[in-house]
């Protein structure tokens, strides 16, 4: 989802109806494989409440992409204006809400907690909201099993990062410094093949909306994806 799309191609042109499509294929074709299994008059009651249950997150999961997509046509900064955010307090609100699909993956995150004296970002809330979930919904597809993923927030001079590290398959040296290279001088490159791209799409152009920029860090054993935001000079006072 993150890997795929060139960001030369989405610098261009706004995401084509091939590359929507192709990104809300699967969850699509996840949707009728459930709707098949729910015909079936031999489930339990307790099977088909859990069908029932992964049927309606990947639903809210394609509706929200089509979401995204529509406002990343309509950026306007009266829409989602600027202001000092607790990054601490949005990933809280995200640990509660991402809870349902990570047991549907049967993976573990690991968020960080609440303390004083806690940095902001200057950012619109549900933007940054977006792009922290788009990096989980990332990780949960990769990361490798009984291994929590890490999101972590971070003071980077001026800025402030936060940052969502996975335990996926391992990027070559090659395969890194291309990605780098897509990111940093928008060329063409496509890694993870089941993935479009439309995630680091979204991702980069809700950053740019708040004067940031997304970006990624090699590992032994996996990537971090990370967004940097300017920081705000005021401080939030934390029980």
């Amino acid at each position: 989802m993150l890997r795929g799309m060139s960001l030369s191609q989405a610098d261009e042109l706004p995401p084509s109806l091939s590359v929507a499509a192709h990104e809300l294929k699967s969850p699509i074709t996840l949707m009728r494989q459930l709707a098949l299994v729910l015909q079936d008059g031999d489930l339990s009651a307790n099977e088909r409440q859990r069908y029932h249950h992964q049927l309606q997150i990947v639903a809210d999961q394609a509706l929200q992409l089509t979401t995204d997509l529509a406002q990343v046509a309509n950026l306007q900064p009266s829409l989602f204006p600027l202001e000092p955010v607790n990054p601490i307090a949005i990933c809280q609100s995200l640990a509660y809400e991402t809870s349902a699909i990570a047991r549907l993956y049967g993976r573990n995150v690991s968020w960080p907690k609440a303390r004083r004296n806690t940095i902001l970002a200057v950012a619109n809330p549900h933007l940054l909201r977006r792009i922290v979930a788009n990096f989980v919904d990332n990780s949960l597809k990769y990361t490798e099993e009984g291994v929590p993923i890490e999101v972590k927030i971070t003071q980077e001079g001026d800025g402030v990062r936060v940052a969502v590290r996975d335990y996926g398959p391992r990027l070559s040296l090659k395969e890194y410094r291309r990605l780098t290279d897509e990111l940093v001088r928008l060329k063409t490159i496509r890694t993870r093949p089941e993935s479009s791209g439309l995630g680091i799409y979204i991702a980069a152009r809700f950053a740019e909306a708040m004067r940031g920029e997304i970006g990624l860090v090699r590992h032994r054993d996996g990537v971090t994806f990370y967004v940097d935001l300017l920081m705000s000079r005021q401080t939030s006072w934390l029980s």
